[in-house]
């Protein structure tokens, strides 16, 4: 993998991190922060998916098409819904992209090297849901 890339993949979580803990810490506008951040960061992510799918049209269904546009609209609907809706909403959404890169066309595309980053890359950003959503609770 380009290490710009890993590095860059891997700098993207500084703002999770840096935002969910400061839900966490009772911060008025962590919130508001966190769920921006995490939908473009979803809608980015979609728009990658549509693009590796355009660029393999003949191995992609068109409800796999429709699934990378969907989860788009879902992440910028989620970041207009309460932060108790908001952030579950995100967190389900990156893992309907889970779903969809482990489709054969994806599994082609992107090295395994790739793969495993992104795998970790949302195993963070999933704890960084809970615990922003756990500091909602509080």
């Amino acid at each position: 993998m380009n290490g710009i890339s890993q590095k860059l993949g891997y700098a993207g979580l500084i703002p999770f991190i840096f935002f969910s803990l400061s839900v966490l810490a009772g911060s008025a506008w962590a919130p508001d922060f966190f769920t921006l951040y995490s939908a473009l960061i979803l809608s980015f992510m979609a728009g990658a998916c549509w693009g590796v799918m355009q660029a393999h049209r003949d191995h992609v269904s068109a409800a796999e098409l429709g699934l990378s546009i969907g989860v788009f609209l879902w992440g910028w609907l989620m970041y207009f819904v309460p932060h108790i809706v908001g952030l579950p909403g995100l967190l389900l959404g990156y893992w309907v992209l889970v779903w969809l890169e482990r489709q054969p066309v994806f599994r082609q595309s992107y090295k395994r090297d790739y793969r495993t980053m992104r795998w970790i890359l949302t195993l963070v950003v999933s704890a960084c849901h809970a615990i922003a959503f756990w500091g909602l609770l509080r």
